[in-house]
């Protein structure tokens, strides 16, 4: 294997690793009785949606959109939650996203979320990354035909 694949691969792994405590505590207040002051729940997404939340992150300076593979069947709407969490400040601090195959391209400033949403209308494996900074590490979205 090449340096940068096994450096990509270690930084995969940090991430995993960073994230996993947090995942722990978030299923476990998810497995907790809701206090009475509990804030109301959100919406729920209406059937035949499939919602997902990427997160621009850097790792040893290599920066992902993370999680780097999601999938969908064809036909279904997609609800993607853009966040940037690339350490910087400022306006400046931002990162784009794009499915070309969609005509989606937007750019996420840090603490400023974006939502979209789209029909994935056509099946196969389409590649999404920063359009504005192209070494960073991206990701597929995966368009299963229909059944």
């Amino acid at each position: 294997m090449s340096k940068a694949m096994l450096k990509t691969m270690a930084a995969m792994a940090a991430v995993a690793a960073f994230m996993l405590p947090s995942a722990i505590r978030i299923a476990a207040a998810a497995d907790s009785a809701p206090s009475a002051a509990a804030a109301p729940a959100p919406a729920v997404d209406e059937p035949g949606t499939k919602s997902f939340t990427l997160v621009a992150v850097e790792v040893d300076d290599t920066k992902f959109w993370l999680p780097s593979v999601i999938a969908v069947e064809q036909g279904d709407k997609v609800k993607l939650t853009l966040k940037n969490q690339v350490p910087g400040e400022g306006p400046s601090n931002q990162h784009g996203f794009t499915i070309p195959a969609y005509n989606i391209a937007e750019i996420v400033t840090q603490g400023a979320p974006k939502t979209i949403t789209f029909v994935a209308d056509k099946p196969g494996v389409f590649p999404y990354f920063c359009q504005l900074h192209l070494a960073h590490v991206g990701g597929s979205l995966i368009v299963e035909p229909k059944k």
